[in-house]
């Protein structure tokens, strides 16, 4: 059975923990910000995200995707995924994993946005 569609999204309480810290430290301005890159970035890397169990809800689906552009890329990438999930618990799953990515990137002292960028636009040429 496919699960409804949402109206908010969120985080584990773990990876919002993370984003907050990044929030902190100035590497993204808003935590909207954050979670919409991590979407991305995952999305970028191939990700095929795995359930994150409870979540703390963050934002309106409204506010984070105004102009549902990552309802399209979603619906286009992940078909196989909402066979049984909404678009936006998938869109969850890669915003928890990419911001786990990014924050353990940026305790390494290796998160530079120029060269991320770049080895996934290589990733994704092969």
């Amino acid at each position: 059975m496919i699960e409804a569609e949402v109206t908010t999204v969120g985080l584990s309480e773990h990876a919002d923990d993370l984003l907050d810290q990044m929030k902190e430290q100035e590497i993204f301005a808003e935590k909207l910000d954050g979670y919409r890159f991590a979407i991305s970035f995952a999305v970028a890397s191939g990700i095929v995200p795995s359930e994150i169990g409870k979540r703390k809800t963050l934002f309106n689906v409204g506010s984070l995707d105004p102009g549902q552009l990552i309802r399209s890329a979603i619906e286009a990438l992940y078909e196989d995924e909402l066979r049984t999930t909404s678009v936006y618990r998938v869109a969850e799953r890669l915003a928890d994993w990419g911001v786990r990515e990014l924050y353990e990137q940026a305790s390494q002292g290796q998160l530079d946005f120029a060269t991320l960028l770049k080895s996934v636009d290589e990733a994704s040429a092969q």
